[in-house]
């Protein structure tokens, strides 16, 4: 008698042993679907809280602001150094009767001045483009003082010093010298302006500021 050919057994999981069963079945928490969705899920809600303000004290405040400050009159330093020397040589050299102690050095000097308020210099490269100041009530009105300090030096300050350069070669020329009182004026309010903000978020902060450095200048006769 001839052996009938092995019938195929159909899948019946019922009839498997459990551990064929689990063998089969991947677990539904190490599912691919399951392990994407968990790790989107804790991305986004770090990136949530991560978010979320947080309670910034008035100290912390302060340090922050003041670490802006010190950014701020680091990098101008050299300008405002420059732009009052400038108006000192106007005053005494070129309005004035007083000689250079080393006259052939006097253009450089005045050229190496406008140097430190223009885009050639690193510092002030820095100051226009590398600040932030922290995002508090205090810190709006430090970014504010900024933008003014910016003005002041890239636009007034240099603009002024270009002034005197020509004043230097061309004495008593009617229309560079009423433009230089002109911008003298306007240095002058905007440098109010700046300290007006300062003085505003030193008061939000309970006096806690680092004070701005800022020429004042002198007026052109």
């Amino acid at each position: 008698m001839t052996d009938s050919p092995d019938q195929p057994t159909s899948y019946n999981p019922g009839a498997m042993p459990a551990s064929s069963l689990a063998s089969t079945k991947a677990v539904w928490y190490r599912r691919p679907w399951f392990l994407l969705s968990a790790a989107l899920v804790v991305v986004v809600g770090v990136s949530v809280l991560s978010d979320l303000p947080h309670h910034i004290s008035v100290n912390e405040d302060a340090s922050a602001q003041n670490a802006s400050i010190k950014q701020i009159n680091g990098d101008i330093a050299p300008c405002n150094y420059a732009v009052a020397e400038m108006y000192h040589y106007y005053a005494t050299t070129i309005a004035g009767s007083a000689t250079p102690a080393q006259p052939q050095k006097f253009p450089k000097w005045m050229t190496d001045d406008q140097s430190a308020c223009s885009f050639t210099s690193g510092a002030i490269y820095d100051v226009t483009n590398n600040f932030q100041a922290l995002d508090t009530k205090a810190g709006k009105y430090i970014d504010n003082m900024h933008t003014v300090v910016v003005t002041w030096i890239t636009s007034d300050a240099l603009g002024a010093i270009n002034d005197i350069m020509f004043l230097y070669n061309h004495p008593g020329d009617a229309k560079t010298l009423s433009a230089l009182r002109a911008r003298t004026t306007l240095l002058n309010a905007e440098r109010d302006q700046a300290l007006a903000d300062w003085s505003r978020a030193n008061a939000l902060l309970g006096g806690r500021l680092t004070p701005l450095s800022l020429a004042q200048l002198p007026a052109v006769a």
